[in-house]
């Protein structure tokens, strides 16, 4: 994903302000910052959704064949495990592999692209969507019938992503108000433009973008309570009959 920006992103160049230029030069020059402008806007936008949606596929990947069928869960079943004890040890399993994948997406991004805005915020909304993801999928997994129906519709799940995201094609406002709340990708891709709010980037990708950003509290909302339903209809289908 860096190859994009190797060298870092790009700068903004400031219009000239001198009033000794004619007016062509001057419609030149306006014509060519609002070309790159766009150019970095959707750069920066780009980079960002990627690793969004990145995170969702490992997210995808860590949890939607971690459910039916396994070893582990033969043998709870059959040596009286309770529901919430095997949940939580999945849980605590899966937190460390998504802070692990979270932290290196964002560092690694972040030290190579030079990204602007405040890294601990953006290591923790790459996390809340990784994390939102491998708790819905781990839901998903504890509802379906084999591992391989999970998977499927955990990959579903995730190609929804970016195009529901907004981050790309604007969406109509009816479909816009009714899928956003499930779309993980777009409340993170939108708070980690909020952490970009006071530098210049922020306003060139508001330039480019379709879809209108969220307050960086709603997007930390929103990506928490994700997890939280996640976890609860895992929880409730660990008590499915396979437990009796």
């Amino acid at each position: 994903m860096v190859i994009f920006a190797l060298d870092g992103l790009p700068q903004i160049q400031n219009l000239s302000m001198t009033s000794d230029v004619n007016i062509l030069d001057q419609l030149r020059e306006a014509n060519q910052f609002i070309i790159d402008s766009t150019k970095i806007g959707r750069l920066v936008s780009g980079l960002v959704v990627m690793q969004v949606v990145l995170l969702t596929l490992m997210g995808s990947n860590n949890s939607a064949r971690e459910w039916r069928g396994t070893p582990h869960l033969r043998k709870g079943k059959t040596r009286g495990l309770r529901p919430i004890s095997y949940l939580a040890g999945k849980a605590c399993f899966l937190f460390v592999l998504v802070a692990v994948q979270s932290f290196w997406m964002a560092v690694f991004v972040n030290r190579i692209c030079h990204f602007p805005g405040d890294l601990v915020d953006q290591i923790t909304l790459l996390f809340l969507a990784n994390a939102a993801m491998t708790s819905t999928c781990l839901a998903i997994s504890s509802l379906m019938k084999s591992p391989e129906q999970a998977s499927l519709v955990s990959i579903y799940l995730v190609g929804f992503q970016l195009p529901l995201s907004g981050a790309v094609l604007g969406l109509p406002a009816i479909f816009r108000w009714l899928t956003r709340p499930f779309i993980a990708a777009y409340w993170s891709w939108s708070g980690v433009l909020q952490t970009m709010r006071d530098t210049r980037f922020y306003d060139v990708v508001q330039l480019v973008t379709p879809t209108d950003l969220s307050p960086l509290f709603l997007c930390y909302w929103a990506l928490t309570c994700h997890i939280f339903i996640g976890l609860i209809v895992a929880y409730l289908g660990c008590k499915q009959s396979r437990w009796e």
